[in-house]
């Protein structure tokens, strides 16, 4: 069951505050915005593009909206976190020439970089800030929102200095596997071919069989899955940039648009007409 400890929510910038006894796990999706996560206890694996993560209380877990992501809990323990969903023109007035905001979230190569680990979060005042994010949001006063804004703008300065600092392009302490990280870029790479488990086995020399463990156990997506989503993905962007949606279908890799229809909107909830229509 979950309960509310704080809830703040407009369209380009939400937080909250969760607490869940009994968890389950929490099926693969993707966000439309930037998300900001909080640990703050469970027993839990977050899984992100191939990475496996292991959170500590107090760890940071950031993703964009490109990366699918899912939660498998390892036990029942109590389930605790904070975190935000934004968009960028929340922030777009205070970008600049010579200094993006959103340049580590959106430029990251995907499931890299996406955890600061509890040490770099406190000693870089990443928590006081998010702690002053929900105190000001409660303010009543006028300059509230201009306070709760300018805090998370000092914590998005923060967690860019964190990440600035990383030299090696994955976090040196998490587990993964070369094969696995090479076929997923080969899998992003090619959505708009063919791709069989027998053509990902004579490519990486892999057993099928051994594949789809080796693929679940490292990412925590079925390898259909994740080539599904990545291919309804790809689908929104180019129905957004003007494309029509039978060009799309094909251009994703999907053999007939009756497939495509059913899964793009068991995935989005939208039909390709309905996005194309959303740009309007």
């Amino acid at each position: 069951m979950n309960k509310e400890i704080l809830n703040y929510s407009s369209r380009p910038f939400s937080f909250m505050h969760m607490v869940t006894a009994s968890p389950t796990d929490i099926a693969t999706h993707i966000h439309d915005c930037y998300e900001l996560f909080f640990f703050i206890s469970g027993d839990l694996t977050y899984y992100i593009e191939g990475q496996a993560y292991q959170l500590q209380e107090n760890d940071l877990i950031m993703t964009n909206a490109k990366e699918l992501h899912r939660v498998v809990f390892n036990s029942q323990a109590t389930y605790e976190r904070k975190y935000i969903h934004f968009r960028p023109d929340y922030v777009s007035s205070y970008q600049t020439e010579q200094y993006n905001l959103l340049s580590y979230i959106e430029k990251r190569k995907l499931g890299h970089f996406n955890l600061i680990p509890a040490d770099k979060v406190l000693k870089h005042g990443i928590k006081h800030l998010w702690g002053r994010v929900e105190q000001a949001s409660t303010d009543p006063t006028p300059e509230g929102q201009i306070l709760m804004k300018t805090y998370f703008i000092q914590m998005l300065i923060a967690i860019n200095k964190v990440l600035a600092s990383y030299r090696n392009p994955l976090v040196d302490h998490h587990k993964y596997d070369h094969k696995i990280v090479a076929m997923l870029e080969f899998i992003n790479q090619n959505l708009d071919e063919k791709i069989t488990l027998n053509a990902l086995e004579q490519r990486f020399y892999v057993n099928k069989y051994y594949l789809c463990h080796i693929f679940k156990q490292t990412t925590g997506f079925t390898v259909i899955e994740y080539i599904t989503y990545k291919r309804i993905m790809k689908a929104s962007e180019l129905l957004m940039s003007g494309t029509t949606a039978l060009d799309v279908a094909h251009a994703v890799g999907f053999g007939d648009y009756s497939t495509f229809y059913k899964a793009f909107k068991k995935i989005t909830g939208l039909s390709p007409k309905q996005v194309i229509n959303s740009r309007a």
